[in-house]
């Protein structure tokens, strides 16, 4: 099994992301870094694509290939995206970034590299996508959802990215959440996140609140 770095967002200022990059850049050599790039949105003018590049130039990487799920989709890239030392999965409606893989047949893809030890980035919905499901997420926007509220499944808890935006009401509805089914959620504040390793163990980066059932 390979890596997953869960980061709440990526912000070049922070000391809890500059800790995560740092070991997440462990052991390579700049140079030598390719990254696949996953859009969770189609992203035609590549806006978004575009900040992330200047975020990982800062550490000398250059190699930063863009894997659409949209328009400009291509199978053939497949096998390019698994030859990356890291693969990003970017931040968006994690709901929508569901479907999208969906469509694509992606899951068993990123399964097959997560599984033969590759690394995986998720930042913000891109990380929800690692964990159990999308629940928090439409809990967050109300209502019901005709969207698959599934996820790559990949640990046994859920991420909940950008703690330090939500208020008062919504986090005791995610304790609520948490106890009423028994799910561990890990949230994080912008600038921190965590590292699950190979051997599946959990490393806290920053202000991390465990939301656990507790009976």
């Amino acid at each position: 099994m390979g890596k997953l770095f869960f980061y709440s967002d990526q912000v070049s200022e922070s000391p809890g992301n500059q800790r995560m990059d740092k070991m997440l850049f462990y052991g390579f050599d700049p140079n030598n870094i390719k990254i696949g790039y996953i859009p969770s949105t189609d992203d035609k003018e590549r806006n978004y694509f575009q900040t992330k590049v200047n975020y990982y130039r800062q550490y000398g990487i250059t190699d930063i290939r863009f894997f659409d799920l949209y328009e400009d989709f291509d199978s053939w890239q497949e096998e390019d995206l698994l030859s990356c030392e890291i693969i990003h999965l970017s931040a968006g409606n994690p709901i929508e970034f569901r479907a999208a893989i969906k469509k694509r047949r992606m899951e068993n893809v990123l399964l097959q590299y997560f599984n033969k030890g590759g690394i995986i980035v998720g930042v913000s919905g891109g990380a929800v996508q690692l964990g159990k499901s999308a629940n928090l997420f439409q809990l967050f926007i109300g209502g019901s959802s005709d969207g698959d509220l599934g996820t790559l499944n990949f640990v046994d808890f859920e991420f909940l990215p950008h703690f330090n935006r939500w208020n008062d009401d919504f986090k005791q509805s995610v304790l609520s959440y948490s106890e009423s089914n028994g799910i561990t959620v890990y949230a994080g504040n912008d600038g921190d996140g965590l590292i699950v390793n190979e051997g599946g163990k959990v490393e806290m980066i920053g202000d991390i609140v465990v939301i656990e059932n507790k009976k």
